[in-house]
């Protein structure tokens, strides 16, 4: 299934190229850009018929073995529900740029986890690292059931930016995950960023209250006070100067239209942030984050 969400350089001759290829069922041009990938997500996922869904984005690419690990892994360990593999990061000319996600991952979180092979439960996984931050780092890098999709699909038409980590979450809270550290994808890293837009400050924060949202309201989402501190710190707040007073008050509104409860909870961390110049590093393992042995 190819889509196309109305690009604007020479994708529509490439994709081309594939018409009537056997292994294509669709091919699909937005008539105008959708404005999130998430929708196109949902787009295509509704097409597919298979139990398995691999998001292929044009930016990146993949080992010629990826998918042929991922169906041995998934074999290995029938209950997965999520497979991904370790990525290297290259540049817009495809150049591999000496840095790999787990060896990133290994520093921020001190540990050794990425380094190895795992299958855990989902919830654990989410526990240790996942809630922190977004450390299955690219779409281009797992396989999912199908069905996992289903539950959050309509979530994420509010996302532009941060579904990715919103629907892993949402997925990882129903399946367990495993993960392979080769190396079998290859993520793109551009010089600019579509983060950089006049309204991405608000649209950001927003989603990231959002991705609280789900974390703090879930039974077994453990260690709430560190999850807190850390989304007001990392996350949630923002620079009344660099900002501004009228960014500040649409960010706080969305907040407590939300969920009053946990705005409230998050506005007085991001006061005491700004009262007291509070400093707080990425991450505080606390007892429920301890590396798998």
């Amino acid at each position: 299934i190819i889509l196309d969400d109305c690009s604007s350089d020479n994708s529509r001759q490439a994709i081309e190229t594939y018409r009537g290829h056997e292994k294509i069922s669709h091919i699909i041009y937005n008539e105008r850009n959708s404005g999130s990938p998430f929708l196109q997500w949902k787009k295509g996922i509704e097409l597919a018929k298979s139990d398995w869904i691999w998001i292929a984005e044009s930016d990146d690419f993949a080992d010629p073995s990826f998918l042929q690990e991922a169906a041995l892994a998934i074999s290995n360990h029938p209950a997965t529900g999520i497979f991904y593999s370790d990525s290297f990061v290259v540049n817009e000319a495809g150049e591999k740029i000496d840095e790999r996600f787990s060896l990133r991952k290994n520093n921020i979180f001190h540990t050794e986890k990425w380094s190895h092979d795992y299958f855990t439960e989902g919830i654990h996984e989410i526990n240790q690292y996942l809630k922190f931050d977004c450390t299955i780092n690219n779409i281009s890098s797992l396989v999912f059931r199908k069905d996992l999709f289903a539950p959050g699909k309509n979530m994420l038409d509010g996302f532009r930016y941060y579904g990715d980590w919103f629907f892993l979450l949402k997925a990882a809270m129903g399946s367990p995950v495993c993960y392979s550290h080769q190396p079998l994808n290859y993520y793109r890293k551009h010089g600019s960023s579509h983060l950089n837009s006049e309204t991405s400050v608000i649209t950001s924060r927003q989603e990231y209250f959002n991705i609280l949202q789900l974390l703090y309201h879930h039974e077994k989402i453990t260690g709430k006070k560190n999850l807190l501190d850390h989304f007001a710190y990392h996350y949630l707040s923002f620079g009344l100067n660099a900002d501004g007073w009228s960014k500040g008050r649409q960010i706080l509104r969305y907040y407590l239209k939300t969920d009053k409860n946990l705005a409230w909870k998050v506005i007085r961390r991001i006061a005491a942030i700004k009262l007291f110049r509070q400093k707080r590093p990425f991450f505080v393992p606390g007892p429920e984050s301890k590396p798998v042995n």
